[in-house]
């Protein structure tokens, strides 16, 4: 076929060829299109996904002023109920003081090596254990007497271990006297 041919071609039948080329072109159109939409709507869908967490956001910072301010409060809390590792003659008076409000003996009272502990190695944290081995003697109700003032006490407090027995010379006499190991736990700052 030669370009005159073409042009005859054309001249013979101009509605069928017009009617050709404009398909052609509204094809290539639609498919070109077609390309763009999907693109178009992944973005839409992204769009629509971020505005929604944004709306859900702007809803859920109603109240975070004040839960802010709560939190705040609260870890002021926890942090008056902490102990300072370093401080050992406080940290230990706070179990001579436990002594005199319930009536017990305190026969010893010692910090423990914690690094030793077990093979656990070193706490990382905000919050570090403060270990103390606690031997005491007393009547059964000043024994329980002072486990609850270690539970309810001014520091976070968790007993580990206890070992509990009658009092050798009260064993003898039949009396109500009893010794009690404990190790105990405080939470300290770190």
């Amino acid at each position: 076929m030669n370009l005159e041919a073409i042009k005859a071609y054309i001249k013979k039948y101009p509605v069928g060829t017009g009617a050709v080329l404009v398909s052609l072109i509204l094809s290539a159109a639609l498919w070109i299109r077609h390309d763009a939409a999907a693109e178009k709507q992944a973005v839409f869908d992204t769009t629509v996904v971020e505005g929604q967490r944004l709306t859900d956001n702007i809803a859920h910072s109603a109240q975070l002023e004040e839960q802010f301010h709560e939190l705040e409060e609260a870890n002021k809390a926890i942090e008056s109920r902490l102990v300072n590792p370093s401080d050992l003659a406080i940290n230990l008076q706070y179990f001579y003081k436990l002594e005199a409000e319930t009536g017990v003996k305190l026969i010893d009272t010692r910090p423990s090596d914690t690094r030793g502990n077990s093979g656990k190695t070193a706490v990382k944290g905000a919050y570090v254990p403060v270990q103390y081995v606690i031997s005491l003697q007393g009547k059964f109700s000043q024994t329980l007497a002072l486990l609850r003032r270690l539970e309810q006490g001014t520091y976070y407090c968790r007993i580990l271990s206890g070992n509990c027995s009658q009092a050798q010379a009260e064993q003898e006499k039949g009396g109500g006297d009893i010794v009690m190991s404990l190790t105990v736990e405080l939470l300290g700052r770190s």
